[in-house]
């Protein structure tokens, strides 16, 4: 089929390129101009657009306003049969109703639950056991369009949100193959999203990065590794931040006050929550690289009974 790939994360890539190793004919990519960052604040342009030039597929599109009338005519000119969006920005109905067979997205949740920007993170902050990839006709809702096709996998005891970023990285560029050749072979079938089943999955915000230690350490386990590596999980020690790289969840009571070290060894060390306790394993002291609690320990005379804010 003749698509246009419309993305920026690396998130897509391995979309993008089973597109490509299918035999689909990429005709243009859409993705965000370049941005400056760094210490030079030098231009740099996405991934995608790094990966289409390797390819050398052209043209590569970077609108500022995707309402652009230039940019409506030239999609609309290429006669695409699909538009594929992975990562990508809102689109408005004057573009995603341009194909003839539809725009569609690969969401990394099992729709209709956790729409939104943050699915990954806030399955993980919630517990949840599973997660996976829906492919899902683009509608004028936010992530509410019918689904073509959805994949479903488990959620890792001590997965964090980078590591299942990568797996559902990939599970996307199955399902996307899989739902393609149901279109072309005329055996799509769409399903209505059941709105009793939707929670919101929004963007994770700077402040909830300190953790409550009244909260139940399950809760904290959750939210360290779906909070890594965004914004990061901290206690203050001393008034110093003091970011809580991984942990294990201690369900014996300790009876300590919350946010009480209580018990430390030469690789770890033992913070009371407001039912059970984290056996912290790395952290990250303010201004410094991320480390084993051993070598944290080493470097410090952390004594029991200190509390941490």
């Amino acid at each position: 089929m003749k698509i246009v790939f419309l993305g920026s994360a690396d998130f897509g890539l391995p979309t993008l390129k089973r597109l490509i190793d299918d035999g689909h004919e990429i005709a243009a990519i859409v993705t965000i101009p370049d941005k400056p960052s760094g210490r030079g604040l030098h231009l740099h342009e996405s991934p995608v657009a790094t990966f289409a030039e390797e390819k050398n597929i052209w043209p590569i599109l970077k609108p500022e306003k995707l309402k652009d009338p230039a940019l409506i005519e030239t999609l609309r000119s290429i006669n695409a049969d699909l538009f594929v969006v992975v990562a990508f920005r809102i689109l408005p109905a004057e573009i995603f109703g341009i194909p003839k067979f539809g725009t569609f997205n690969i969401h990394a949740a099992l729709l209709p639950r956790y729409r939104g920007p943050a699915p990954i993170q806030r399955a993980i902050e919630a517990g949840e056991k599973k997660s996976g990839v829906t492919v899902f006709r683009i509608d004028s809702g936010i992530d509410t369009g019918e689904i073509l096709h959805q994949l479903e996998l488990d959620i890792r005891e001590n997965e964090t949100t980078s590591e299942l970023y990568e797996r559902l990285s990939a599970e996307g560029a199955s399902a996307i193959s899989l739902a393609i050749s149901q279109i072309g072979n005329g055996a799509a079938k769409f399903v209505v999203q059941d709105e009793s089943q939707t929670c919101p999955a929004p963007k994770l915000r700077k402040d909830e990065a300190k953790l409550d230690w009244n909260a139940d350490a399950k809760i904290l386990f959750n939210r360290i590794r779906a909070f890594k590596p965004f914004p990061g999980t901290y206690g203050l020690l001393d008034g110093m931040r003091l970011g809580i790289e991984s942990a294990e969840v201690q369900t014996d009571p300790s009876g300590k006050i919350p946010g009480t070290i209580f018990s430390i060894s030469k690789d770890c060390f033992h913070i009371a929550c407001g039912s059970g306790s984290l056996r912290v394993l790395s952290v990250k002291p303010e201004g410094k690289k991320p480390m084993s609690a051993g070598e944290f320990l080493r470097g410090r005379n952390l004594s029991e009974g200190t509390i941490l804010q």
